[in-house]
């Protein structure tokens, strides 16, 4: 069974988050998964609901195969490079969290374990979301593109016609399962 490890940070764009979990709790995987708080705050903001803790977020969608970690906890065992997840994804990624993981700064678990996935060679996907990029941002992202971390910004392609938001989501959660290899059928591919 795979391991993937799937952050949510303070960024717009949680419902990326949201669906990505969806479609992995489909599959056959485990599924670590870390909510800052800012995170959690814009999950109720984006959704129109009042979850006071990831796990009610979790019970509400009835997420399954996840495992809860909580965003100050480094000694979780997915904190350490003896316990490596095959994927680490942090959907969406904040400005922030990006500048803190591009310096090599962690000051919460997400953190941490982009630089575990960094520091052992796992593929790490930073689903960036912010519009425009500042000179930082940019230089953040070259950064750790350098460093071998996969930068996708959540910019969806219209050629595939979406006909609403989850059209429009489901793009680029299905960009995020290419990288990772695992096949769907999450939008139309370009003939």
């Amino acid at each position: 069974m795979k391991k993937i490890f799937v952050g949510i940070t303070g960024a717009s764009g949680a419902l990326y988050g949201l669906k990505t979990l969806q479609e992995l709790s489909r599959r056959d995987f485990e599924v670590n998964l870390c909510i800052t708080p800012d995170g959690l705050i814009n999950l109720n903001l984006e959704l129109g609901k009042d979850f006071g803790s990831i796990d009610e977020f979790i019970t509400n969608f009835k997420l399954s195969n996840i495992i809860t970690h909580d965003y100050k906890n480094f000694a979780a065992p997915v904190s350490s490079g003896s316990n490596p997840m095959d994927y680490y994804i942090v959907v969406p990624a904040s400005m922030g969290s990006v500048g803190r993981i591009a310096s090599g700064v962690s000051s919460n678990l997400i953190e941490r374990c982009a630089d575990v996935a960094m520091k052992e060679s796992k593929k790490l996907i930073l689903v960036v979301r912010e519009t425009p990029f500042n000179t930082i941002h940019l230089r953040n992202m070259l950064s750790l593109s350098q460093a071998g971390v996969t930068v996708l910004p959540a910019a969806p392609g219209f050629y595939h016609k979406p006909k609403d938001i989850d059209d429009i989501i489901s793009f680029i959660v299905g960009k995020i399962f290419d990288i990772m290899n695992i096949s769907h059928n999450l939008f139309e591919r370009w003939d």
